[in-house]
């Protein structure tokens, strides 16, 4: 059962979310260009037999559709080609 205070909390998280979310663009996955950008990346990771989850693929198709540099510690982004990747963590 959950106390007051993890209710509390939970509250207190979202506040913090929602703060940080008026703060940066949302990129909305309703871009026909991405849609079949994905469904390209998709198709080829399948094809070369390096597939990678769904979400990662929407994610690398909407920062070649827009244009963007992807932040990301996630290796598997390294599959998709023509997605520029920056790792942060490691300094590149």
């Amino acid at each position: 059962m959950k106390s007051k205070e993890d209710s509390w909390l939970a509250t207190r998280k979202l506040s913090i979310f929602n703060e940080f979310c008026l703060g940066v663009p949302v990129l909305f996955l309703d871009d026909l260009e991405i849609i079949e950008r994905a469904c390209e990346i998709h198709a080829d990771l399948k094809r070369r037999g390096r597939p990678i989850q769904d979400a990662d693929i929407l994610i690398a198709a909407t920062a070649i559709a827009r244009g963007l540099v992807l932040v990301s510690n996630d290796s598997d982004m390294l599959r998709v080609p023509g997605v520029p990747v920056e790792n942060w963590l490691l300094g590149v």
